[in-house]
């Protein structure tokens, strides 16, 4: 009986430790339990590029139907991306250039037929992407003189003729980088670049040209022109696959409808 006893009291102190061990586990915020995931699930689709020693992750999206591809603003409606990635039945986003504190474009912004801002002169946003009549789209460093159907300035320009700029910067910081490239074929593809360590860090921007140059030989592009466009916090690039999402709103995205 004594034995009994031993073995019905050893089973309830078990159980006992099992509940209060799930309880303490339960209180712990949604948001602390899902943060590892989250990163690791993102981590597993995203590629490797080592720069100086340090490992940045990337993802690519190659635009093969540009006439699908359109530039829209979102500067006063200030809508999230996901949102807005539903709402334009999107199955690509990656948001556009910069904007100021007046919510407005830093730099010529033309879509949907509307003149948002002119053009301004600027050493860091330098360079202008754009979509003619024809449907195919440029990188260049000055703005087009003919009509398009949308385009904006950001910059620095990262690349041109083939070849890496150098970039001259006071200050810099490491950043989640979003870029956009004309590769050897005039295809225009889209770049997140992060670091291994977190999704809202990344390259310092004077770095980026040279790690471009080391993601052309991992993908066995040749870039001809790349040029920067806004990263960071207000940056966002969503496909089928993927969502990387903003934490401050984005002023404009281009959407790859299907």
């Amino acid at each position: 009986m004594k034995r009994l006893f031993l073995l019905l009291f050893c089973l309830f102190l078990i159980w006992v430790s099992f509940y209060f061990l799930r309880k303490e586990n339960s209180l712990l915020p949604l948001s602390e339990k899902k943060k590892e995931t989250k990163f690791d699930d993102f981590r597993q689709g995203m590629k490797k590029v080592i720069f100086q020693e340090q490992e940045f992750l990337f993802l690519e999206q190659k635009i093969k139907e540009p006439q699908k591809l359109n530039l829209l603003p979102n500067f006063q409606s200030k809508t999230s991306s996901l949102e807005l990635f539903k709402e334009n039945n999107c199955r690509f986003l990656i948001n556009g250039g910069f904007y100021d504190e007046n919510d407005e474009p830093l730099g010529w912004f033309f879509t949907q037929e509307k003149l948002f801002k002119k053009e301004s002169r600027n050493a860091l946003f330098n360079g202008f992407l754009f979509k003619d009549k024809e449907n195919k789209i440029f990188i260049d460093n000055i703005s087009p003189s003919e009509p398009v159907i949308w385009g904006l300035q950001s910059g620095p320009i990262l690349v041109f003729n083939h070849q890496p700029l150098k970039i001259s910067l006071i200050r810099d910081q490491q950043a989640r980088r979003m870029v956009a490239t004309i590769n050897q074929e005039n295809e225009l593809i889209f770049f997140v670049i992060t670091s291994n360590e977190s999704l809202v860090t990344g390259p310092f921007l004077v770095d980026l040209p040279k790690i471009l140059l080391k993601i052309e030989e991992n993908l066995g592009e040749k870039f001809q022109t790349a040029i920067n466009l806004d990263g960071g916090t207000a940056s966002a690039f969503i496909n089928q696959d993927k969502i990387i999402k903003e934490y401050t709103w984005v002023g404009s995205f281009f959407c790859l409808s299907f």
